[in-house]
């Protein structure tokens, strides 16, 4: 566990890092794609007017606002879906350092007795039986609270900002307008480009702080 930042975190961070910048690659190809790709045809002509149609895989203009839909909307689909992939690899990491410390300590408590789920189970273990600061007043781990409220705005609301009521989830927006990569539509979160680097450089700030709580530990 001493070096698990550097044996098992690190190399996950580079891995993810390539990762992003492949959907963010693949994002910008998507558009190029859209530019170069998409045909007009003339419909109808006449002097004082002519009636034109846009039209990209499928889908025209006069139906559709295709602009905003292969601009914007689609790069919005795939940063989103991998958000959830980064999130999900976050809480994986520390399951499996939780699961490293029973193991090296043969603790009898194992993270799956600990009531809860996700990063609220995972820290609670590390903090109250590996005995480490989970640093929850720091400015990193606030960060990491703005992340894990976007993430579940996405997987159970699919992105809304609003409650049922047609008011602004405050938490939301509190994330939304502290990070410079966010957007919203007045209905939905718009996942910018650069959103996912920040979201995995606050995991790796916060990671960074709970392996000096590991490392502080062994010099007990």
């Amino acid at each position: 566990m001493k070096g698990w930042y550097e044996s098992y975190f690190s190399p996950t961070f580079e891995v993810m890092r390539s990762y992003i910048d492949g959907i963010e690659e693949q994002a910008e190809l998507s558009i190029q794609k859209f530019e170069k790709g998409k045909e007009t045809y003339v419909l109808d002509y006449h002097p004082e007017e002519v009636r034109a149609v846009t039209v990209f895989q499928g889908l025209d203009d006069e139906t559709w606002d295709i602009n905003e839909i292969f601009r914007d909307y689609f790069p919005n689909l795939q940063r989103k879906s991998a958000l959830l992939t980064l999130t999900g690899m976050f809480e994986h990491e520390l399951d499996q350092l939780c699961d490293s410390y029973a193991k090296e300590k043969d603790s009898t408590v194992k993270l799956n007795d600990i009531a809860g789920k996700g990063l609220e189970r995972s820290t609670k273990y590390l903090e109250k039986v590996c005995g480490f600061d989970v640093y929850k007043t720091s400015p990193e781990w606030q960060k990491i609270k703005g992340i894990q409220e976007l993430r579940n705005a996405i997987v159970h609301q699919n992105g809304k900002i609003n409650d049922a009521n047609g008011r602004k989830i405050t938490s939301i927006q509190n994330h939304i307008e502290k990070v410079e990569f966010l957007n919203d539509d007045g209905k939905e979160v718009i996942v910018g480009k650069g959103y996912l680097m920040y979201v995995l450089k606050s995991y790796d700030d916060y990671i960074k702080l709970l392996d000096k709580s590991i490392k502080q530990s062994y010099e007990k």
